[in-house]
């Protein structure tokens, strides 16, 4: 029997592998939005589509045709909406449930198939690894088990999800050490917003806290601010001419995995933004995003200097995916796998000195 994993985090892939040998059966992993369609599933034929960890609004097309699992970090129906790990420990919480539940409409408000416990204590990044473990038990067991998922019971309370600017040290109502302690260490985990201070067109970031006595030691990183305007700007713009067939929402779709702090790159001619790229930073180096070239400035070698300029600032390993591979090539970029969109992933891993 088919079964498929949709997640937008790279820690949850090597769960298909898992799966596949605690049940003996074919888990097919889709990354993106663009990859989970009606009639992609309807060729998988999936038994259930889970989701460990996605980003997005799943379609009601897509949960009203197949049997849709998705997994929230609280005691269903207290904490529905975003940022539940965030919200529970300005809460004062230290315990917390998992809920399997099957999507339906309206925010988390699906029928509970059953609720694991998770505890709350170190950096978010060690409770979403605590997290995974308990999910892939949960979905071993409705695999095998098929449960019958029940009504929620009791009245809800709603999160809200948290913005990038509420990692802000300076703004957030801190008064204790141990206030200081949760706010940075909840927000500790690749693909959140760290706790931060803004100083002189700089960015410390606040990471890997521990509580010592009457202090705190932990980890900084500090870096030029980098920054997108709200209104896009020569970005914007440039984006809506590169790819002007609809529905025309790349920026938009930049937007959503942008961080303040990730570094873009521009190139000006007089006042008109002809050419961009940026570097959505990672644990590890970043994931190249968003070349473009206006279409009449092709040909000069802006793209090149972009690469080269954006591989020279950002150390590490650096990731993209690209329906022209062999332009990357030229840079050092080496195959890593073809996508199922027909896309290919590569990667650049700078040789040690």
């Amino acid at each position: 029997m088919n079964y498929v994993l949709a997640t937008s985090r790279p820690w949850n892939e090597v769960l298909a592998t898992r799966l596949h040998e605690r049940t003996g059966h074919v888990f097919h992993v889709l990354r993106s939005r663009d990859e989970l369609t009606v009639d992609r599933l309807r060729q998988l034929t999936p038994r259930y589509v889970f989701f460990p960890h996605w980003s997005y609004i799943i379609p009601e097309e897509i949960f009203s045709t197949f049997e849709c699992v998705v997994f929230h970090m609280t005691d269903l129906p207290y904490g529905r909406g975003g940022s539940p790990l965030q919200n529970l420990i300005q809460r004062g919480h230290t315990q917390t449930k998992i809920s399997a539940l099957r999507c339906a409409d309206g925010v988390d408000a699906g029928p509970v198939y059953f609720k694991r416990p998770l505890c709350l204590e170190g950096a978010a990044s060690e409770i979403f690894l605590r997290a995974a473990e308990v999910i892939e038990d949960m979905i071993a067991e409705i695999v095998r088990k098929e449960p019958t998922p029940a009504p929620q019971e009791g009245d809800p309370v709603f999160f809200q999800r948290r913005k990038p600017q509420e990692s802000d040290l300076t703004q957030a109502p801190l008064h204790t050490l141990n206030d200081f302690f949760d706010f940075i260490r909840m927000l500790d985990a690749e693909g959140y917003p760290r706790a931060f201070v803004d100083v002189h067109g700089h960015r410390v970031e606040l990471s890997r806290v521990q509580m010592e006595r009457d202090e705190l030691v932990g980890t900084f990183r500090i870096y030029k601010q980098h920054t997108t305007p709200e209104n896009g700007g020569g970005v914007k713009a440039l984006l809506e001419r590169c790819y002007p067939a609809p529905p025309r929402d790349v920026y938009a779709r930049m937007l959503e995995g942008y961080k303040p702090g990730d570094p873009v790159y521009t190139v000006e001619d007089q006042d008109k933004t002809i050419g961009m790229v940026y570097c959505a930073r990672h644990s590890k180096g970043g994931h190249l995003e968003n070349l473009a070239v206006d279409p009449e400035y092709q040909g000069f070698g802006f793209g090149g200097q972009l690469v080269k300029t954006l591989l020279h600032d950002n150390p590490g390993l650096i990731t993209l995916t690209t329906r022209v591979p062999q332009f990357f090539e030229r840079f050092g970029f080496c195959t890593l796998k073809p996508l199922s969109d027909g896309a290919m992933a590569m990667y650049f891993m700078p040789r040690a000195n």
